[in-house]
């Protein structure tokens, strides 16, 4: 997209800023202290206008680092401000999203695609404001804080971007669980955050179970991008990250990890993944593969043996939650209160340490119901499956892959509440925009290719009525 102005009036535009900032530090420096934090976020505006890809970077590294986590809990929660700044993490992880898709629709416009899983929360969001009474449970302003939450992973889908965005969005997902290990080496080192939890999983710069779902994520992506031109550094970036997830000793996200690759191996054709592809990936990448994952196989295999058929609480926790549903089983409680619905002073919930339903079938109907909650998976199946049946054969196997994948994983995990759930859906939104953005531009060359075999192109000509001129090709 041009630029506004000149670059030279850029710069000028720019010294008169700085001169003007000079004067008022001069004559009224206590307006300037006033105004200073408004300017800053003018030029931070400005420069994210201008280069939206830092945003795209900054996202990537905001869920990569474990903002909302150290902030909390970890390095940069020292000093006794914990509190205070651990809802600052958890608002920036959610904020960036929006400040990206708001960048991108200013700079690009707004995509024409139907934003089926935004839709389908803001009308769970208004019968739960507006018709439920829902004062018992939980308030207006904690409902209206949990559509932010619960939105944050869709709301990219409404906005255009170049190719090169949406392809760094996909890219960084991979990273995120390798920016989480290798990161968590110098926090170890320093004594300010350990590498592994209380019950001796590695956590990276998350917890267990967040690290694991980032890596579900980046396992999506890296699979993307290697069956794109069968790169060896995205079968190394993938072997990476599953490693990471074993470390986490996490089952429900290996075992969607499993499901989804089996299903890009068993159901891609000879046109995507030829069979010497496969026969390459099997004894190239998955043979050398577990003989160097073998130590991290052995870690993980020590939590899978010994907790057996256990599910790590949640027959404990569902209780509550099926007892919630049939007390009210058609439109829930309210937006959100699936995280207020069980009594943290209870003894047994202080023994499993969490009120999360760690079931988003469950979750979800007990904030709108049976109905909401199924409006909300069928909304996610309209935007992947449905979506993506005119996109190339690689992105329809992936995203209707990754979909059965994660349709599986919300039956075990939080999938569409935790921060996790904002890359996972972001990253999915990114592979199904790249791939509209590549359908169009393969229309375009095919009309464009007709119309030149019957003897001529349609090429702009400013100034015209309609726009465009026929102009008879050199072979006509």
């Amino acid at each position: 997209m041009p630029s506004l102005t000149s670059p030279l009036a850029q710069i000028l535009i720019a010294l008169f800023g700085a001169g003007l900032m000079l004067l008022f530090a001069l004559f009224l420096p206590g307006t300037l202290l006033l105004l200073l934090p408004a300017m800053v976020l003018i030029l931070g505006g400005l420069m994210a206008y201008q280069f939206p890809m830092v945003i795209a970077v900054g996202l990537v590294l905001t869920y990569g680092l474990g903002i909302d986590i150290q902030l909390d809990a970890g390095f940069l929660a020292m000093g006794g401000g914990g509190r205070g700044v651990a809802a600052l993490g958890a608002a920036v992880v959610k904020v960036v999203p929006f400040a990206l898709a708001a960048v991108l629709l200013l700079r690009y416009g707004p995509s024409n695609a139907i934003n089926w899983p935004f839709l389908a929360y803001t009308v769970i969001a208004t019968i739960s404001i507006v018709v439920l009474p829902v004062g018992r449970i939980v308030s207006t302003g904690e409902m209206i804080r949990s559509f932010i939450g619960s939105t944050a992973p869709f709301v990219l889908a409404f906005a255009l971007a170049p190719k090169r965005i949406w392809t760094t969005l996909i890219r960084g997902a991979a990273f995120v669980p390798i920016i989480s290990a290798f990161g968590v080496l110098f926090t170890q080192l320093a004594g300010v955050y350990p590498a592994l939890d209380q019950l001796g999983r590695f956590q990276g710069l998350h917890s267990a179970p967040f690290l694991a779902g980032f890596c579900v994520t980046a396992i999506f992506a890296a699979v993307i991008e290697y069956m794109r031109g069968f790169k060896l550094i995205w079968l190394v970036v993938g072997g990476l990250d599953i490693a990471v997830l074993l470390a986490t000793q996490a089952r429900a996200p290996l075992g969607a990890v499993l499901l989804f690759l089996l299903l890009v191996f068993l159901l891609s054709n000879k046109q995507i993944f030829p069979l010497r592809r496969k026969v390459d990936l099997v004894m190239g990448g998955a043979v050398p593969g577990l003989l160097l994952l073998s130590p991290v196989i052995a870690f993980a295999m020590q939590r899978f043996i010994s907790q057996g058929t256990d599910t790590s609480g949640r027959d404990l926790m569902w209780p509550y939650f099926l007892d919630a549903i049939r007390d009210r089983p058609l439109f829930g409680y309210g937006l959100g209160a699936g995280k207020l619905l069980v009594n943290p002073d209870d003894p047994l919930i202080k023994l499993l340490g969490s009120t999360a339903a760690h079931n988003e079938y469950l979750r979800l109907s007990v904030d709108g119901g049976i109905i909401g909650c199924a409006a909300i998976f069928i909304s996610l199946v309209a935007w992947l499956w449905w979506g993506s049946r005119n996109l190339g054969s690689i992105e329809r196997l992936v995203l209707r892959s990754a979909l059965v994948a994660v349709l599986l994983h919300s039956g075990f995990d939080n999938t569409l509440i935790a921060t996790t759930s904002v890359m996972q859906f972001i990253t999915l939104g990114a592979i199904l925009a790249r791939g509209r953005a590549e359908a169009k531009e393969a229309g375009h060359r095919r009309t464009h290719g007709r119309r030149s075999s019957h003897g001529g192109e349609r090429v702009a000509v400013p100034g015209t009525a309609s726009g465009y001129a026929w102009r008879q090709s050199r072979a006509g």
